[in-house]
């Protein structure tokens, strides 16, 4: 196996040139860097990671973090984020290593061990919430850190999102233009999360747009009844835009249970049910979470860079919905 040394004797280079340009060194022109990476590939050198991390004290692994929730092991949409992830990884010769748990103090836990025992510097969440435990502990300890997700109001920290404000009020336009919806109803879960809060927010700029009056349900993931009182004391919704897809789901079933000759028409979120879950009265924002995972990657490598002041590095990945 061909090593530094064989690339530098080749090159006429010495070892530590080599060894910068291997490592993208800014001091290496970026026309040797390349030279001496097709050489290195010519002779076949595999460089060892593991080896190059341990000096550095860091792994060669990103840290990625669930939320605690029991929709997430099933959710087809985390699995996105997760493929978006793994491959631009890969690309850099990284590996993901999971944190996930049935309580915060299990995740907590797991992610104390990532940083002290697997030297792990860099890490992913795929949530943000205000005074979470784990993103408390990531900002006192020597790493860098993205969410997907924007941070709730007064946080600062680099993050991945949608315009979700605007996805908020294309959902509810949809319905209105495409569907011929007059009085939409927006269903949200009762965990206030950010994304939630944007997407209220468009579905009433685009209720007060059109002058309709809006109605806000919050859905409990265990109370059904509450659910029928709510679907029962408004009789006038022939549609719904819902903060997730199986926040629409339920309330999709619960409408069609209480009401089975009439119909109603959803607009959920992240693309992640089963066709054989919906039909054409059901309808998704996709919110590309392959391209999330890819950019939350490439931002947490990305350089510090000078910044507008009080500015926080994010990057917006856009949504789509159908059309007809």
């Amino acid at each position: 196996m061909a090593t530094i040394r064989d690339i530098a004797k080749k090159m006429g280079l010495s070892v530590s040139t080599v060894s910068r340009a291997l490592n993208n060194n800014q001091r290496i022109s970026t026309r040797t860097r390349k030279r001496v990476k097709e050489v290195a590939d010519q002779l076949g050198y595999q460089p060892n990671y593991n080896a190059r991390n341990l000096t550095n004290r860091e792994a060669n692994a990103v840290g990625v973090i669930f939320p605690v929730n029991n929709r997430v092991v099933d959710n087809i949409f985390y699995v996105g984020l997760l493929r978006g992830i793994n491959e631009e990884l890969t690309s850099r010769n990284y590996v993901l290593s999971v944190a996930i748990g049935n309580s915060t103090e299990q995740v907590l836990e797991n992610v104390k061990s990532m940083i002290t025992g697997a030297q792990i510097k860099r890490f992913i969440l795929l949530y943000s919430h205000i005074n979470d435990p784990v993103i408390n502990l990531l900002r006192h300890q020597p790493v860098d850190f993205v969410t997907i997700g924007k941070p709730a109001a007064g946080q600062k920290w680099p993050y991945v999102d949608n315009n979700n404000v605007r996805a908020g009020a294309d959902g509810t336009r949809f319905l209105i233009d495409q569907r011929h919806v007059l009085q939409p109803i927006f269903a949200e879960s009762s965990n206030g999360w950010p994304y939630e809060l944007d997407r209220r927010e468009g579905y009433l700029r685009e209720m007060s747009r059109t002058n309709r009056k809006p109605v806000i349900f919050s859905v409990s993931d265990q109370d059904d009844d509450q659910l029928s009182r709510l679907i029962k004391a408004n009789p006038q919704m022939d549609g719904a835009v819902a903060t997730d897809d199986y926040t629409g789901l339920k309330l999709y079933h619960r409408f069609k249970t209480l009401y089975p000759n009439r119909e109603i028409e959803v607009v959920g979120y992240n693309n992640s049910l089963p066709n054989e879950l919906t039909n054409q009265h059901f309808h998704s924002v996709d919110l590309h979470p392959t391209e999330m995972g890819q950019a939350a990657v490439q931002l947490l490598f990305e350089k510090p860079a000078t910044q507008i002041a009080n500015a926080v590095k994010h990057t917006i990945v856009a949504h789509s919905i159908e059309l007809a």
